[in-house]
């Protein structure tokens, strides 16, 4: 009985089973090399990000702040403001070009278009940049009154629009302020998606918890 269900290791080919190890070893060694060069491609991409949103916070304070020395040079006296709104109106439009460092043109597929202009502004402009865009001509038609302001608040509209973000209701497309306001929350819409993955959003809920709607206060999104 023993010898009948004793196991004669002399019929194994334990070449072919040595063999066969080393393939699936191999096979493993492969998996495990994959999943730690993803993690490390995630990680590095993770860095660059950081890196690039270092950059991309202080672009956007120096714009954030130029709209706010807008807004409240309207009150002053007329002299004083149509200088210091040319200053505004002029950074402004120098930091869309300043923005092309950070938001290149998109020049794929059916944007590939404006090659005559050369290859800094090949393509079509980005959303944030047409937020800035936007501001530039807000500003200018704070200088000044009546029809006269009617070509800088077309433009404003119009690079408003292509930026493709929702306009708060009621549209005011003939005040200035109004569509200075909106080239910020456009600029905000369009950059913090892109630049602030859900997964570090997710963060900040676990560091400080829900934010939780209070019936007493009244809602309070954004």
């Amino acid at each position: 009985m023993v010898n009948a269900i004793t196991i004669n290791l002399s019929e194994f080919d334990w070449e072919a089973v040595s063999a066969l190890s080393g393939v699936l070893i191999a096979i493993l060694g492969f998996a495990i090399s994959l999943t730690l060069w993803r993690r490390e491609k995630v990680t590095e991409r993770y860095v660059l990000l950081a890196e690039y949103r270092k950059e991309l916070m202080a672009f956007s304070q120096t714009f954030f702040e130029l709209v706010s020395d807008a807004l409240a040079v309207r009150s002053r006296a007329t002299g004083d403001a149509e200088v210091e709104l040319d200053r505004i109106a002029s950074r402004l439009s120098g930091l869309v070009d300043t923005g092309r460092f950070l938001f290149p043109n998109d020049i794929e597929g059916e944007n590939a278009i404006g090659a005559k202009k050369g290859p800094a502004f090949e393509g079509r402009r980005r959303p944030p940049l047409d937020a800035i865009l936007a501001a530039h001509h807000a500003a200018m038609a704070l200088k000044y009154e009546g029809e006269a302001r009617k070509p800088s608040l077309v433009q404003a509209l119009k690079a408003l629009k292509k930026t493709g973000q929702p306009l708060t209701e009621p549209v005011r497309a003939t005040d200035p302020v109004y569509l200075l306001i909106q080239s910020r929350r456009c600029y905000l819409n369009a950059v913090v998606p892109d630049t602030f993955p859900r997964k570090w959003r997710r963060m900040f809920t676990t560091l400080l918890g829900p934010s939780e709607s209070r019936a007493d206060a009244g809602s309070n999104p954004g």
